[in-house]
């Protein structure tokens, strides 16, 4: 909790166990394999959403609070179900590398947005890692520019005619607040095969959300974020090799 905050993280002070050493450990928490009746009985047991054993991961993604429930649970039961909502949604497997990666655990189970991590054979809850709670909001770290004005290989007057006509556009998909994500990128990869520009609609998700799916997507793609207004997102599919070429 005293670690000091450098506008992008909190990095720990001191000598941090190598990763072989912890790749060892987690191997040796985690035990033999389940077999596949093992995991089928796991499945059924916590998959439906009646399950106790939720807990519940947004915008925020995966945070030291949900880490150190998920260990709670674990205490008293082998899985845990995760239902995924909101911009975490865009990359499954980004939150279940970190989900794995944070609490030593495995995902047995994923279909659409939720998850079931195992903690393992050997699994002690006396020995679980201690996670530092996150007892404060931290400071926002400043971002660079994510929209230009003039957009990369473009002029003013091509970047403006871009831009407009993606306002004019019908939207591609209308993105609820908090919704399920996880085909947002492939149908802008697929709307990009046949037009340059795509809208999305985002009338409800609220503007620090729709820049954040606005950032995800210009990395999953990947494309072109050219405007942001009224909480829409206008999507360039930015230039073709040959176009570059020339």
């Amino acid at each position: 909790l005293d670690r000091k905050w450098d506008g992008v993280s909190a990095r720990a002070v001191g000598e941090v166990a190598q990763t072989s050493v912890l790749e060892e450990q987690r191997r040796s928490v985690l035990g033999e394999p389940l077999t596949e009746e093992e995991v089928n009985e796991l499945v059924e047991r916590y998959r439906h959403s009646d399950c106790s054993r939720q807990i519940n991961l947004g915008r925020s993604g995966v945070t030291h609070n949900m880490i150190d429930d998920i260990h709670n649970h674990w205490k008293r039961t082998e899985a845990v179900r995760i239902k995924c909502l909101g911009v975490p949604t865009l990359d499954m497997n980004n939150v279940c590398f970190h989900l794995e990666d944070k609490t030593g655990g495995s995902i047995i189970y994923r279909n659409i947005n939720i998850l079931l991590i195992y903690r393992g054979r050997n699994y002690d809850p006396e020995n679980r890692p201690i996670i530092p709670l996150m007892l404060w909001k931290p400071l926002v770290p400043i971002y660079p520019r994510l929209v230009k004005n003039i957009a990369e290989g473009l002029t003013f007057e091509e970047t403006k005619a871009i831009r407009n006509k993606g306002i004019n556009s019908p939207p591609l998909m209308k993105l609820s607040r908090n919704g399920v994500y996880i085909n947002v990128v492939h149908r802008v990869r697929e709307a990009f095969k046949s037009v340059e520009v795509v809208r999305l609609d985002c009338a409800h998700v609220g503007s620090s959300d729709c820049k954040k799916i606005g950032v995800k997507l210009r990395d999953l793609v990947p494309c072109v974020p050219v405007l942001f207004k009224d909480e829409q997102i206008i999507l360039w599919r930015g230039q073709s090799p040959q176009e570059q070429n020339v």
